[in-house]
């Protein structure tokens, strides 16, 4: 089966934690940034990947906690990271008991790997408020693109 094939039914057979996570990232409606939903990346997909980040998202069942999964994940980030993207993993049940959580972890990472704390691009759509500045413990440089810290 080929990859965009294999990328279609994946998007298809999402579990319910992956389909409430993608209607939080898509659309440009968390704070502005892009995410791909099952990106392919050499013989990975990606659930969920923002470009300008480098950033992966995953949402992992109980099956990786399996040995042989444990395994596969190491070997898959030890290529991501090479590759000079970050992956973030979180469990089903973290997103079922904590979305918000979940959400904010994902917002400092971006925030991390691109200096912005929102980015100016399809505004109407945020759904995603970041924090206050005041409430942010370090002020990383703002790249172009990004919109100015208030």
């Amino acid at each position: 089966m080929n990859p965009t094939a294999i990328a279609r039914r994946l998007r298809r057979d999402q579990t319910d934690e992956e389909k409430e996570l993608w209607r939080a990232l898509k659309a440009g409606r968390f704070a502005g940034f892009k995410f791909r939903r099952q990106h392919t990346k050499g013989k990975y997909f990606l659930d969920f990947y923002c470009p300008l980040a480098r950033l992966s998202v995953e949402m992992d069942g109980f099956q990786h906690g399996l040995p042989e999964h444990l395994q596969r994940d190491e070997e898959r980030a030890k290529f991501l990271a090479a590759e000079g993207i970050e992956e973030l993993r979180f469990w089903n049940h973290q997103w079922r008991k904590n979305r918000e959580a979940v959400l904010l972890d994902v917002w400092v990472a971006l925030r991390r790997r691109t200096g912005c704390v929102k980015v100016m691009r399809k505004e109407q759509n945020h759904r995603f408020v970041p924090p206050k500045p005041e409430q942010l413990i370090e002020k990383p440089a703002r790249p172009s693109g990004c919109r100015p810290r208030q």
